[in-house]
């Protein structure tokens, strides 16, 4: 009997290992898959020899076409390359989807709340609701400026006081000022420059950003491993660095129920705890577990990719010191010395209006984006995509196609100009995404790098410290790819003469 429920045993093993090797019909051509692992192994031998996630794919999609169909673990994954590809399937509303895994849902109490790895009416409730009450508190409005402007003066004090000590660190130089611009608006409050409790907490989002990539990283491919390894799956990591993030924000938001005591919001938070009260528990995305996780998706993607962008742009600048003293006379030409730049100096600046386009299109610091799911059977460009596979789109791929831009390996404003020297833009670069997922702090980021850069370019000399040696311009991989530290001399410009 015994051998009976042996066999039994082994051969419904062999069923499975056999089952868990199919393909789907008509699934994209990819890699062979392997019992459990799917096609982990060749994935991580390609990315110790390439060190960028995005980097991996397009070795694989050159050899099995521009949708590539793997699976990683438990995850099915479908990468989408190349200009055409990419913008047909960002406008399909199947692929609007977030994925649904371990992953996605530990960071949120184990449901699916917040505004970035939601999707269906959940998600649409609560990003019109984040939208309008953003709009009400400044995005887009002349407070906006205003806090901006603000902002981008305290940016240039901190940096004066920095710059009289030596060398500045660069690479996170920018964060509190990116987090303010949002802030005031989410919280109805900025933060000092020296809060050492912020700072740490900072700190754990650059962490955290890279030791999980844009699809969870391992833990979320085999979950089954936080309890075989917990400390090499990153499942120890991760809980720490969310239990943190929670503590941080739950106290933001005991300050604002300990303070709120009418029906006039003046932030975000304050018009999210007024929903709540006014609810109940009858709305489930308007509890206190969805402000938590709503404060947390804001908290990290509202201001790491703008940090990050404004860190490459200055390390960049500071190697190429000829695109820094073109972009210094366009400025001083058109503003002058005798006030800072304005948001409403930008048609007349159309070089540094090309120059931060031709950033956005050559650094990509979000390549795969954010992962999206297919809500239902797909069918694309003649493949099977099945409902649920995750769906990374390579944005690499999208601006850096020749078929849709002229030498794109070269760093080139100038394909941002017309003949006659004036901004034109090119609708095949979309550094904010497009459709229904297209990223909802776009208009925000945008006026944040434009007011930073030029503020800063206006009233600093840039030059790299020998002292620390030559920066390394390789930049950490992750969930987005940002810039290693670096260092770099700031000098007050002197006014011009009259």
């Amino acid at each position: 009997m015994i051998y009976l429920v042996i066999c039994l045993f082994s051969i419904i093993i062999c069923l499975y290992y056999i089952f868990d090797c199919l393909k789907p019909k008509n699934y994209p051509p990819g890699p062979i898959w392997l019992p459990l692992l799917g096609c982990f192994p060749i994935y991580r031998w390609l990315y110790t020899k390439h060190r960028y996630n995005y980097l991996v794919f397009q070795k694989l999609s050159r050899t099995y076409g521009p949708i590539l169909g793997l699976k990683l673990g438990k995850q099915k994954i479908v990468v989408i390359s190349t200009h055409d590809l990419v913008k047909q399937a960002l406008l399909k509303d199947e692929f609007n989807g977030r994925p649904d895994g371990f992953f996605f849902r530990v960071r949120s109490f184990g449901k699916r709340k917040g505004v970035v790895f939601t999707d269906g009416a959940a998600w649409s409730q609560c990003r019109r609701f984040t939208m309008r009450h953003l709009r009400t508190f400044g995005v887009g409005q002349l407070i906006m400026k205003q806090q901006l402007t603000l902002e981008a003066e305290n940016l240039v004090n901190y940096l004066r006081q920095m710059s009289q000590r030596g060398a500045v660190q660069m690479n996170h130089v920018f964060d509190v000022a990116v987090l303010n611009s949002l802030w005031s608006m989410f919280a109805g409050h900025r933060f000092e420059y020296d809060d050492e409790k912020l700072q740490q907490v900072l700190t754990t989002v650059h962490e955290a950003f890279r030791l999980f990539n844009t699809m969870g990283g391992i833990v979320s491919q085999m979950p089954f491993l936080r309890f075989v390894m917990p400390e090499l799956s990153g499942y120890n990591d991760l809980m720490r660095i969310l239990k943190k993030l929670w503590r941080f924000l739950d106290e933001e938001i005991e300050v604002h129920e300990r303070e709120l005591s009418n029906n006039q919001p003046g932030n975000l938070i304050d018009a999210f705890l007024l929903r709540t009260d006014a609810d109940g528990n009858e709305n489930f995305n308007f509890d206190r577990e969805s402000l938590l996780v709503l404060c947390l998706d804001l908290f990290m993607a509202g201001s790491k990719t703008t940090t990050d962008t404004l860190a490459t742009t200055f390390l960049f600048l500071s190697l190429s010191p000829t695109w820094l003293k073109l972009l210094q006379s366009e400025l001083d030409s058109v503003v002058g010395r005798s006030r800072a730049p304005t948001e409403e100096d930008l048609p007349r600046l159309p070089m540094a209006e090309a120059f931060l386009a031709e950033i956005h299109r050559y650094f990509i610091l979000a390549p795969l984006g954010i992962p999206h799911r297919a809500m239902k059977d797909v069918i694309l460009n003649g493949y099977n995509i099945p409902k649920d596979t995750i769906v990374l789109f390579d944005f690499h791929s999208v601006h850096y196609d020749e078929m849709h831009w002229d030498k794109p390996n070269e760093f080139l404003p100038q394909r941002f100009l017309d003949e006659e020297g004036k901004f034109r833009q090119n609708n095949a670069s979309i550094p904010f995404g497009l459709g229904k997922r297209r990223c909802l702090g776009e208009t925000l980021a945008r006026s944040s790098v434009f007011l930073f850069f030029t503020y800063v370019i206006h009233y600093f000399d840039l030059k790299i410290s020998n002292e620390y040696g030559k920066p390394d311009t390789k930049a950490y991989d992750g969930f987005t790819i940002s810039p290693k530290p670096y260092y770099v001399k700031l000098s007050m410009r002197s006014d011009l003469k009259d």
